[in-house]
């Protein structure tokens, strides 16, 4: 029975790296001690146990497992292998009792790095697993007063005061303007029910963003850019509360406005649409 769970996921993770070589990718892992010799960094930070967002794992502290698993973790070892016997152990582990040792990542530019429990990220990913417990270290970038510098350190602020991981804006300046749209000073420290209440309203807005309905909004926008501009319009005490129902009517306006204005940015021209959404 876990020996067919393993055969199916080496077959997603044979077909996911055949397609990245055939765009010229490379079917490994990403790992960051390679990405790191290249950059500058300032000290690491101690972050201790933190639920992380599976999506956000995308590679490996060493080299040494980047060849066993694709780029989603899926297992590429021979189903005879050490490898294959430990993956479908640790399977038949988490169907019976679940997996519940946490993993050890580091955390470099909002990505994370496996330094232990590869396996583990890979059985969790194939059954689907949103987030995984991990101890993690966070590696500084150095400032380099770049773009995606800044807005790094705008997140590392922001998490200092709402403890949230999952959410990343494409422009400096929108961490600090989601604070404000939530009713909360800048420097106000979160509560356990604001991060409860929040992460309610990002799952239930992302999944209205990852229908395909939302391609052109997608396109231009990361899911936090769009939560933004939807809080900017419509007030979080307002929406915070809605029914999945009355959230979906008011996600679709804004994307019939976006597609009326198609080729603005629309973060930055917030008056003209909310004119199209009569307000």
């Amino acid at each position: 029975m876990f020996l067919e769970d393993y055969r199916k996921a080496r077959q997603m993770g044979q077909k996911e790296a055949k397609v990245c070589q055939s765009r010229g990718g490379s079917p490994s892992l990403p790992v960051l001690d390679e990405i790191l010799s290249e950059e500058e960094t300032c000290g690491e930070v101690d972050l201790g146990l933190v639920d992380i967002p599976m999506e956000l794992i995308v590679g490996t502290r060493s080299a040494g497992r980047s060849q066993a698993f694709s780029r989603s973790f899926y297992p590429l070892m021979a189903e005879d292998s050490e490898f294959a016997h430990k993956w479908v152990t640790l399977c038949k582990a988490h169907m019976e009792e679940g997996i519940t040792d946490p993993i050890k990542v580091y955390e470099y530019m909002h990505t994370f790095y496996v330094a232990e429990g590869h396996k583990r990220v890979s059985v969790l990913r194939y059954f689907g697993a949103v987030n995984i417990p991990a101890e993690v270290t966070r590696i500084l970038p150095a400032r380099d007063g770049s773009k995606a510098s800044q807005i790094y350190y705008e997140y590392v602020d922001f998490y200092k005061l709402s403890g949230v991981n999952y959410l990343w804006f494409s422009a400096v300046g929108r961490f600090a303007r989601l604070q404000a749209a939530l009713g909360k000073a800048p420097d106000e420290v979160w509560s356990d029910d604001d991060r409860r209440k929040f992460f309610s309203f990002y799952a239930r807005f992302s999944a209205l963003y990852g229908d395909k309905s939302a391609q052109d909004l997608a396109g231009r926008m990361t899911t936090g850019d769009a939560i933004l501009l939807f809080l900017d319009i419509y007030g979080y005490d307002q929406v915070k509360n809605y029914t999945q129902t009355e959230l979906k009517n008011g996600f679709l306006q804004l994307h019939q406005a976006f597609s009326v204005k198609k080729g603005s940015n629309p973060l930055k021209e917030l008056n003209p649409l909310k004119g199209l959404l009569g307000r």
